[in-house]
């Protein structure tokens, strides 16, 4: 049995910042600290199971042996959240085609492809409408509200740290990142000025960074930052006015 080490910090926000933002919007229930548990043990499973397919060498088959492990836990966890309320499975259905893009791009070892990034963004999004739907038991717009604003950040997040790292001599990118960014800060403005401000950070760090040539451990310390700057503010907004 192999067990591979998780290096990229940004994941980490991506596994806890919808599940927190989840939390807030739907109001708590002990089966969620299951819920978590239990989707932390599924981001372990497909990262091994990812990781088998994209080097696909003899011997390599301990990581599938580490990714069932990983299944069986998450599915003793799961037990009391879906006695709660066993809809949440329809979550985890939904994310079965987003799952079968990610198991292709890893298959033609192309994982830094954007689409390939959205996906995962989206499948992540989804854990945290399914946390919210576990106390609230109706798809209400606090589901869809954690669903949209987890993608619309952690999308900002994809294209910056492509137009930091591996696409940062192409002006496509960076034009797309400052188009978006901008965009997406006005929408977000029209909404609500809470809402405004968690976004702001995200358009200054993708403007005043292009081109500084930081490394990819810095940038995923910022964006563990990031996440947690945005979370608080969103939940703040959920909190006083949804």
């Amino acid at each position: 049995m192999k067990f591979k080490k998780q290096n990229q910090h940004g994941a980490w926000a991506m596994v806890f910042m919808p599940l927190v933002i989840g939390m807030v919007a739907g109001g708590f229930h002990p089966a969620q600290l299951f819920y978590m548990a239990g989707w932390l043990m599924i981001f372990f499973m497909a990262d091994h199971v990812l990781f088998f397919i994209k080097k696909r060498r003899k011997g390599e088959c301990g990581y599938l042996k580490a990714a069932a492990l990983f299944f069986v836990l998450s599915a003793a966890l799961f037990i009391y959240p879906l006695m709660v309320d066993y809809r949440i499975f329809f979550f985890f259905l939904m994310m079965l085609p987003f799952g079968a893009v990610n198991v292709y791009f890893a298959s033609i070892r192309n994982e830094r492809n954007i689409f390939n990034d959205i996906s995962a963004i989206t499948i992540f999004a989804l854990a945290g409408g399914g946390i919210t739907f576990l106390n609230l038991h109706v798809l209400s717009w606090p589901v869809i509200f954690v669903i949209i604003i987890s993608i619309l950040f952690f999308t900002s997040t994809a294209l910056f740290v492509k137009t930091m790292i591996r696409e940062k001599k192409n002006p496509k990118y960076r034009i797309a990142s400052y188009a978006y960014h901008g965009i997406i800060f006005i929408i977000m403005l029209s909404a609500h000025w809470i809402l405004a401000l968690a976004f702001l950070l995200s358009l200054v760090r993708a403007v005043a960074l292009y081109g500084r040539g930081w490394k990819m451990k810095q940038i995923g310390i910022l964006e563990i930052v990031h996440a947690v700057w945005m979370t608080t503010l969103v939940s703040v907004h959920i909190t006083n006015f949804m």
